[in-house]
């Protein structure tokens, strides 16, 4: 059950999300490590992953290899194992 900031969440997005448990590639520079999309929209995604190190605004590519998907993006926000992540483009 959402509580209800998450709901106020939820409902502020302009894309709705899809839960999903997609694993991935998240490369940052060179650096390339694995994650789980844990949901996704049209305008970004939630991310399973190590965050050491990771910073909000840092440019990243993620591939979701199993659904022959690359993202290029931005992190907006980073928590303890997962980050979010603002779609700029997809090729």
């Amino acid at each position: 059950m959402n509580s209800p900031v998450q709901k106020l969440r939820e409902e502020a997005r302009i894309f709705p999300r899809k839960r999903c448990k997609w694993p991935g590639i998240l490369k940052l520079d060179k650096e390339h490590q694995p994650c789980v999309v844990e949901d996704i929209s049209a305008g970004g995604c939630r991310i399973a992953t190590k965050t050491k190190g990771l910073k909000a605004k840092a440019k990243i590519v993620l591939e979701v290899e199993s659904r022959k998907l690359r993202f290029h993006g931005e992190i907006r926000w980073v928590r303890t194992d997962e980050l979010g992540i603002e779609f700029l483009y997809q090729d």
